[in-house]
């Protein structure tokens, strides 16, 4: 359940940023590359958590790869993403793609320490409030890497078996539906247990 809502909430938040963008044209998204962000979201999340999940005393030294993982994943995501609207006719600035993954890093590290430590409401509200902040610069990052986007946007020509923005919507508004049950039934589990006990 974990990896569903933070995997979904990182692909989720990549395109709605993407759909923010306001291009003169109406965009279609390669579905290969639409389909590889959200599974790599999804992949890479899953792999990060499972490292540091399990046995408590083999957390602190599984943290490190762990949060590199992490932070491959929400760089890659980013950047897949952009491609899934642009192709190859995409250039990046290489100080600002560092820039973005060294960041993408440092997010994935405080995220993963945060969530395996003990919190109350506030906590777990400020931790929330953190997580889409940054995972929302990051994705800003990664878009200030792109060199010249909306000139490539532009010439891009469009992709004839795309997916309409409006189909991507209508995924993103299914998934952050999902999202909010599982947080919701993660949160009902939790008190149910802690009542038990």
């Amino acid at each position: 359940m974990a990896s569903v809502s933070l995997g979904g909430s990182l692909w989720v938040m990549q395109f709605v940023g993407l759909l923010s963008l306001e291009v003169p044209l109406n965009l279609a998204y390669n579905p290969i590359l639409l389909a590889s962000s959200a599974a790599i979201a999804f992949a890479g999340t899953t792999a990060a958590l499972l490292l540091v999940g399990g046995r408590r005393s083999a957390y602190p030294s599984r943290l490190p790869l762990a949060a590199a993982v992490f932070g491959a994943t929400i760089a890659a995501t980013n950047y897949f993403g952009i491609a899934a609207i642009a192709g190859r006719g995409l250039s990046f600035s290489w100080f600002l793609t560092l820039v973005s993954i060294g960041v993408s890093a440092q997010v994935a590290g405080i995220v993963l320490w945060f969530l395996f430590r003990r919190r109350g409401v506030l906590l777990t509200i400020a931790g929330a409030i953190f997580l889409g902040l940054c995972l929302t610069a990051s994705h800003y990052l990664t878009v200030a890497s792109t060199q010249n986007l909306e000139q490539t946007l532009l010439t891009v020509p469009a992709y004839e078996n795309g997916i309409s923005e409006r189909y991507l919507a209508w995924s993103a508004t299914i998934m952050m539906y999902l999202i909010c049950s599982i947080c919701l039934c993660i949160f009902v589990i939790s008190q149910f247990r802690d009542e038990a006990d």
